[in-house]
């Protein structure tokens, strides 16, 4: 695996949002500012699922009249994350109700919330939902709360690109402590989990049949095209090509239901009281 980039893109004229979002851009996220909505569109058709997009929801043609490119793009990529940056006030709610009607996923007051600390967490809020709808996707009915609870924060942790030393961090555990409560919780050892989460991620963006095998791979953090074939064969078995014919993510997702199936079956099987837990 090589290290997960994740893209936040920038639209908008603004210099001084531009400054702020470069000072909290170490760690957080790649910045990249992109010249209009045509080279944006092409940024996202590569990116990976926690990318995200700020940008300038108006029309510069046509001042206070928002942008027909920004409903088109989300038209495009309806699962694209992106956060409207512009002045608030009473007059514009119609506006910002619109924009939400579009798929906008948040909005951003100019000059009473772009901070950089305030921007930081806009953001990874939004990473965090991004991650959030894939996952309740991805579960079958009947999975726990408290295992809900350690395969959010797994989730988590992959979109942020981290790997089992990572998880117990979020966790406030001790590494060696993850194991026994993922098996308390019927769920996969760590790295196990955390392999499985990260393909949902590359299945989900394999849908997209304007992806190539190689930007899917590359999006998700895996070192190369043939480490996400190998991971799908061992965990799916079978190959991207196929995949797309029968739905890529419902395929994975039915996969990795049926090994937390078997996982709970093997442990009510051994006696496991219901009781037994994070301890």
């Amino acid at each position: 695996m090589h290290a997960l980039i994740r893209p936040l893109y920038l639209l908008h004229e603004s210099t001084s949002l531009h400054e702020r979002l470069a000072e909290v851009e170490a760690g957080a996220f790649r910045l990249a500012r992109v010249a209009g909505w045509e080279e944006l569109a092409g940024e996202l058709a590569r990116a990976p699922a926690t990318a995200v997009s700020i940008v300038d929801p108006y029309d510069p043609a046509r001042p206070g009249e928002l942008s027909g490119a920004l409903r088109a793009l989300l038209t495009r990529f309806p699962a694209a994350t992106v956060i409207a940056a512009l002045r608030v006030d009473p007059a514009n709610g119609a506006q910002l109700r619109t924009l939400f009607e579009w798929g906008v996923a948040d909005v951003v007051a100019l000059g009473r919330e772009d901070t950089p600390a305030a921007l930081a967490r806009r953001v990874r809020a939004v990473q965090a939902r991004t991650v959030h709808r894939l996952l309740k996707r991805a579960l079958p009915r009947g999975v726990p709360s408290r295992a809900r609870i350690l395969l959010t924060t797994a989730a988590e942790t992959v979109a942020a690109g981290g790997q089992a030393p990572e998880l117990a961090a979020a966790l406030g555990v001790n590494e060696r402590t993850v194991p026994r409560w993922c098996q308390r919780a019927d769920l996969p050892p760590p790295r196990r989990l955390l392999a499985w989460l990260r393909l949902l991620m590359a299945a989900d963006l394999l849908d997209d049949a304007g992806r190539s095998v190689a930007s899917v791979a590359r999006a998700c953090g895996y070192a190369s095209e043939v480490s996400l074939k190998a991971a799908l064969r061992q965990f799916v078995g079978a190959p991207p090509r196929e995949l797309r014919r029968l739905g890529a993510f419902d395929t994975a997702a039915r996969a990795f239901a049926q090994e937390l199936f078997e996982l709970r079956e093997a442990a009510r099987a051994r006696g496991k009281p219901e009781k037994t837990w994070l301890n």
